[in-house]
């Protein structure tokens, strides 16, 4: 009986420790009340799990060049729904991202859309 009440507590016990991971597919660190647009060229395009990720470089208004990280859906979500793969974005691609900002002020966006040079719109990210 008292391994039985052990591995009950111990089961209980890891089930409340795991239950904040899921919590990273959130949107607590993006500022969700204001949608933000950068035009910019694509440095590197990471078609990768658990989140595709597309990095630019953004000139500011002051003209400096800013590095820009755009985390989007997993690979498998972006294929499905837009017909994606590993060659949809290649450096030096000028894009326009549009999506949330990072809480932080950090150049970092959550992928809403992106409007590819010949104006295709990739949405659904």
């Amino acid at each position: 009986m008292k391994t039985f009440a052990l591995c009950v507590t111990l089961s209980f016990a890891i089930l409340i420790a795991s239950a904040p991971l899921p919590a990273h597919h959130g949107e607590v660190n993006y500022d969700t009340e204001k949608v933000v647009s950068v035009k910019g060229a694509v440095t590197d395009f990471q078609f990768i799990n658990p989140h595709v990720q597309i990095f630019m470089d953004v000139k500011n208004d002051k003209g400096e060049i800013e590095k820009w990280s755009c985390e989007a859906r997993s690979p498998i979500m972006l294929v499905r729904v837009g017909g994606w793969d590993k060659n949809t974005l290649k450096p030096g691609d000028v894009i326009t991202a549009t999506g949330f900002r990072a809480r932080s002020g950090s150049p970092i966006l959550r992928l809403q859309k992106i409007v590819l040079a010949d104006g295709k719109v990739m949405a659904n990210l």
